[in-house]
């Protein structure tokens, strides 16, 4: 495993090299260029890199090694670019403990950088032709902004259901892990066995890894976050703890209801706190894990695919 480990984290530093010179080196460009690599070297987990990376390896696919790290690097630049506008949507002024671009450099800029992301993003493909993949990269484009519309749709919504809860958490987060690993064997000529498999490890271990976000939203600090503990309630998104706090019979349901509209988090604290919501969070997102975990079976079982495996246990049991 040590030996995984260290080739793992090589290939993140050559990663690393290729988002550092997509964002460097035009003098034209240096303004738009300084400002996204703020936000790429804002201490992001590079979760999405090191799927791509670990599929690339449990794969087994030697020959596509550059095609590999560039499409890395892509996931990267796309989910960096999704934030930058996320960030502007909810007016964020604070990500992993950082300021934001549109705090620092206003909405108008922050919205371009966004965008000059999503460009770099392709130019990180420009040399794949593969047109199922970037068949796959529009229709992730398509859920991520569908996503951030059913969330907007959904704000202040209190009888949001499960399944629209789904739908969004899959549209914000799943739909990219997905694209992330099976998009790896897409451009590394993978059996569609292997694609499916890895595209169903994606979705799941992106719902996952979601919901667990949403548990840490009120169980962890801001220290730990790099975000104020509760955003999720002034932002008025009703996420799996809450649904599951509302259908609790031993919840004043009226009680939680005024608190959720009105804010008041302490209230809402103690009202989960109270339920088996976060106990019940908790065992969706293992069930989850699980099934990531159970749609890798089918691959060569070696050193990599148990690490993607022990990825989705730890995308639950993280503090952060």
């Amino acid at each position: 495993m040590k030996n995984q480990l260290e080739n793992i984290a090589q290939d993140l530093e050559k990663v690393e090299e290729i988002l550092s010179n997509l964002l460097t080196g035009s003098y034209l460009e240096s303004n738009i260029n300084d400002m996204c690599l703020r936000v790429v070297k804002a201490g992001g987990k590079r979760i999405r890199p090191k799927l791509a990376i670990l599929a690339y390896h449990a794969l087994n696919k030697k020959e596509f090694y550059k095609r590999a790290l560039n499409f890395a690097a892509a996931t990267e630049l796309l989910h960096t670019a999704t934030l930058v506008h996320d960030d502007v949507i909810d007016k964020a002024d604070c990500r992993r403990g950082k300021e934001t671009l549109n705090n620092t450099d206003g909405n108008h800029a922050a919205v371009l950088a966004g965008d000059y992301l999503f460009t770099k993003c392709f130019m990180c493909l420009h040399d794949v032709d593969k047109p199922q993949l970037y068949k796959d990269v529009s229709n992730t484009l398509s859920a991520l902004v569908s996503g951030e519309i059913n969330q907007l749709e959904n704000q202040g919504k209190i009888d949001i259901s499960i399944e629209d809860y789904l739908e969004t958490i899959y549209c914000k987060t799943g739909a990219l892990f997905e694209l992330t690993t099976s998009g790896v064997a897409i451009l590394t000529d993978s059996t569609n066995e292997e694609v499916t498999a890895l595209k169903e490890y994606g979705k799941q271990l992106g719902i996952a890894f979601q919901v667990a976000d949403d548990i840490l939203d009120y169980t962890s600090d801001k220290d730990k976050l790099g975000k104020p503990v509760g955003e999720d309630l002034f932002d008025g998104r009703i996420t799996l703890p809450l649904i599951y706090a509302l259908e609790d019979p031993c919840i004043d349901h009226a009680l939680l209801k005024d608190a959720i509209e009105h804010n008041k988090l302490d209230i809402v604290l103690d009202c989960i706190k109270k339920s088996n919501a976060i106990e019940k969070a908790y065992e969706f997102a293992i069930n989850a894990a699980t099934k990531a975990k159970d749609s890798l079976k089918c691959l060569k079982q070696s050193e990599y695919v148990q690490m993607l495996c022990d990825l989705a246990d730890h995308a639950v049991k993280r503090d952060n």
